[in-house]
């Protein structure tokens, strides 16, 4: 068997994975039929660890314990291509859609402690946060920005 390196991978919902090869192949791998198969896995059903998953140093596979992990051939195998999508693609998503404060508070004209108040109050959702930031979704900011905005009357 070939054996194609993992460069990335990414935890989903409904138990699934995407993963990003070394040559840009991208695959979508579904976990549940692991833990059928093999009930110590099952463990992954914790969504806590399941978010854990991490490339295997060398791209050797993925893990998220010591003793939970699944192999690049593995992945490679069962995994299901998402065909007319490359890694170039989900990098210039995230260029063009993924956003951090200060960005929000141009679009929103507000400052950094509006920005801080309205995600206290579950008003904005970060979707990372970091030390001296957060990042948001554009489209959830437009979309607040416009809700807020004064609307004339047609």
């Amino acid at each position: 068997m070939l054996s194609i390196k993992v460069s990335s991978v990414t935890p989903l919902s409904d138990m699934r994975l995407l993963v990003i090869f070394e040559n840009g192949v991208i695959k979508l791998f579904d976990v549940r039929p692991i833990i059928t198969d093999y009930p110590e896995y099952a463990a992954l059903e914790n969504p806590d660890l399941f978010a854990l998953v991490k490339v295997e140093p060398g791209g050797y596979g993925v893990s998220w314990t010591p003793e939970l992990d699944a192999s690049e051939g593995e992945l490679w195998e069962n995994g299901v291509e998402i065909k007319g999508l490359s890694y170039d693609d989900l990098v210039a998503f995230v260029r063009h859609n993924v956003i951090e404060t200060s960005d929000v508070t141009q679009i929103l004209d507000c400052s950094r402690q509006n920005i801080d108040k309205l995600t206290k109050r579950q008003r904005l959702e970060p979707i990372k946060i970091l030390d001296k930031t957060k990042l948001f979704l554009r489209s959830d900011i437009e979309r607040r920005a416009y809700q807020t905005a004064p609307h004339g009357k047609e």
